[in-house]
């Protein structure tokens, strides 16, 4: 056989024959057709995959949407008490109405310190005003007990404090004093704030010296780890943050006097007694009401310490090398710098809580150090909740707004303490800021390990076989180890007809 044979139309296959058909433009009318009908139901796969891509990101966007509502705005949907979740919003403006008109013509006008007491009682009137907005206008946020209209109003309050804290960024020290004493001036006119000296002759140590320090400040590091624990659900995380604030406190010394303590005072009084036990009592409280732990480590494992090592290895080559499930990895990433990123934002508010009071000098003991305190746990809650979510849930892609609020707030509040406290604090050293932060680096590693091995090893866990895979998870939470996602999510999912696959 020739050359020319094996090159021959009879020789070839069909799809070699329409080739050199095209290329010598000898088709025929029925491959003309065939090719045709060819191409058609190509191009019909190829607009169907696009189709059914195009209505799984549709479908998967939609689905994030529903995810965020449940954490931005939850909805009550079974009410036993028809009346209390009814807008009434013409009864609201009518009494509000009346009662705005009452104190405008039934004020001081013309008497003696007229100006400073209307002005006093219009700054009331238009927080009080702007409180009912927040109550029937605001979203209720990731909680709806004792009653979604409290949040709303807590929401309307912080809202308030960060817009207060925007005015007070662009003012001069001096003014900003000036409206404090015009506000207390007793409280928060004084210039200077005589603090305790708490470091003073640590080597005497004694249970008479020890019980001493037994003060309203040691129930108020009770009372407040007990707040804590209810707010972080995570006993580890607690600890952590607990030796975590003892070191700022060390580190921070240089700036502020007052944080200098003996070692005894440090570690035995605050880290083991007082905070020890209030971190015990929240965390008990949690259990009796049944509230849900957070899992704020990410526990889906790889079988066996040489599997752990390859996949990091793998992480520095191309995926396509081999098979490899990359979510896990990734995930634990992420769980650990959300919780490194957590730490800071806390520590960052205590820090502030210290620095605000001594630069415009306000004595611990004041009202408004006490009411900040109560604010700030208010609004820490929900923005907890929203934040953990944000941080464990792949389905949120955004923050929800009391923790962007909450965000705001704490970075407004560390810039006034710079604005105005730079001039009246030494040059800061630093290299214990350095150490600081390496130690805030290695305890968030340390503790989301140590997190996952506690997991493990208590009854927290189980192990079972997903997709082919042994996966550790909690028992209080679904395959997704999410930890935070409630039924009423998953029943929404179930109304829209959404799927598994549509998650994942």
């Amino acid at each position: 056989m020739t050359d020319d044979d094996l090159g021959s139309p009879e020789n070839m296959s069909p799809r070699k024959r329409n080739v050199k058909k095209r290329n010598s433009n000898e088709l025929s009318p029925d491959d003309r057709v065939g090719d045709a009908a060819a191409t058609t139901e190509a191009e019909a796969d190829y607009d169907d995959e696009d189709e059914k891509r195009v209505r799984r990101i549709k479908s998967r966007r939609q689905l994030e949407r529903t995810h965020f509502q449940m954490v931005n705005e939850r909805v009550v949907e079974d009410i036993t008490v028809d009346f209390l979740y009814k807008p009434h919003t013409l009864t609201i403006l009518g009494v509000l109405v009346v009662f705005i008109s009452y104190k405008a013509f039934t004020g001081f006008t013309e008497a003696q310190n007229a100006t400073d007491r209307n002005v006093y009682d219009g700054l009331l009137g238009t927080l009080g005003l702007f409180l009912v907005v927040s109550a029937m206008a605001f979203p209720n946020g990731p909680f709806i007990r004792p009653h979604p209209v409290f949040w709303r109003i807590v929401f309307g309050v912080s809202v308030v404090y960060l817009m207060l804290l925007q005015f007070t960024l662009f003012q001069t020290y001096t003014d900003i004093k000036t409206v404090l004493t015009w506000l207390d001036p007793t409280g928060l006119g004084a210039e200077n704030l005589d603090e305790k000296d708490y470091a003073i002759n640590c080597s005497d140590v004694s249970i008479e010296r020890i019980w001493s320090h037994m003060d309203i400040f040691a129930v108020g590091h009770f009372t407040g780890w007990a707040m804590k624990a209810l707010l972080i659900r995570h006993g580890v995380l607690c600890w952590y943050i607990s030796i975590a604030w003892e070191l700022t406190e060390i580190v921070f010394t240089q700036l502020l006097p007052n944080f200098a303590e003996c070692w005894w005072d440090a570690i035995i009084l605050d880290v083991l007694i007082c905070n020890g036990l209030g971190i015990f009592a929240g965390l008990q409280v949690c259990k009796f009401l049944s509230m849900r732990n957070y899992h704020w480590e990410s526990i889906r494992n790889t079988l066996g310490h040489r599997a752990r090592f390859k996949r990091v290895v793998m992480q520095f080559t191309p995926e396509s090398w081999d098979d490899f499930d990359w979510g896990s990895f990734t995930q634990t990433i992420k769980r650990t710098m959300a919780v490194y990123v957590f730490v800071l934002i806390w520590l960052l508010t205590e820090l502030n809580t210290f620095f605000m009071k001594h630069v415009f000098s306000v004595d611990t003991k004041h009202p408004v150090v006490f009411w900040r305190l109560i604010l700030i746990a208010f609004i820490s809650a929900p923005s907890i909740r929203q934040f953990y979510l944000y941080a464990t849930d792949p389905l949120i892609k955004r923050l929800g707004m009391q923790c962007w609020v909450y965000l705001a707030v704490c970075a407004l509040e560390a810039a006034i303490c710079v604005k105005f406290g730079i001039s009246m604090f030494p040059r800061v050293a630093i290299t214990p800021i350095v150490i600081w932060i390496l130690f805030l680096v290695v305890g968030t590693f340390f503790s989301v390990w140590f997190s996952v091995w506690w997991a493990k090893k208590s009854s927290a866990t189980t192990e079972i076989e997903i997709d082919g895979e042994n996966c550790d998870i909690y028992l209080d939470s679904s395959h997704e180890n999410l930890g935070a996602i409630h039924e009423d999510v998953r029943r929404r999912r179930r109304d829209l007809g959404f799927s598994e696959s549509d998650i994942n």
